[in-house]
């Protein structure tokens, strides 16, 4: 289901981009003290095989390792609210939960699920404000807070706190004076601490990155 709806939102991004050059002339833009409020759906295809998409937890009191891939494409959502400094700057802040229903487990038969929070100070540069297909990029700096359950015997849950970043590029549109809706496809870092200890004193090391590449259509309300 989740990998249907992927397609669909990369097969739209694409319809809406190559119409961008079409309909290029000039529209509404964004002014110096616009207040706009944006609510989007997300979605990540994780990279797997490789070191940036994964992260690996290891106990090290057992020796017991593995490691934990988002298999899934995941889903989401994000809140933005912005306040425009020029007609070409935007600053703001963003909060965004996003689930990964089914995680891959390499070397052994684990299920692992995975869920990321992210509370981000924001930004959007853009680079051309006159054209009714406005590009921009999307920058964000913040905190991520990552769950994962491992279904180990018992099952472990942990939580961890860490940096995240955010970079990629957009592309927005307005219906009207008012509305408008954008497109983002964003490189996602997450950082996390490193060790813990459960419950039974046993210390796991976790590799302390959860990085992907996520899509998002948002929807958009200027004050």
């Amino acid at each position: 289901m989740l990998f249907k709806f992927n397609k669909a939102v990369y097969l739209c991004a694409a319809l809406l981009i190559l119409c961008g050059p079409v309909f290029g002339q000039a529209g509404p833009s964004f002014q110096a003290g616009d207040v706009v409020l944006g609510l989007g759906i997300k979605s990540a295809t994780p990279g797997l095989g490789t070191d940036w998409g994964e992260f690996n937890i290891v106990n090290k009191t057992t020796g017991v390792a593995h490691d934990a891939k988002p298999g899934i494409s995941s889903l989401g959502g994000e809140l933005q609210a912005m306040y425009f400094l020029t007609s070409w700057l935007g600053m703001g802040l963003s909060v965004a939960d996003e689930y990964f229903d089914h995680d891959i487990s390499s070397g052994v038969n684990m299920d692992v699920d995975t869920r990321v929070y992210n509370y981000l100070f924001l930004s959007r540069i853009f680079l051309n404000t006159q054209q009714t297909y406005k590009w921009y990029i999307p920058l964000a700096i913040g905190v991520a807070d990552i769950s994962a359950r491992v279904d180990m015997n018992p099952k472990e849950r942990f939580d961890y706190t860490g940096f995240a970043a955010q970079a990629g590029l957009g592309v927005t549109r307005f219906f009207n004076e008012a509305w408008a809706w954008a497109f983002e496809m964003r490189y996602n870092y997450n950082k996390f601490h490193a060790t813990q200890t459960n419950a039974r004193g046993e210390v796991y090391h976790v590799y302390p990155r959860l990085n992907y590449i996520s899509v998002s259509l948002r929807v958009d309300y200027r004050f």
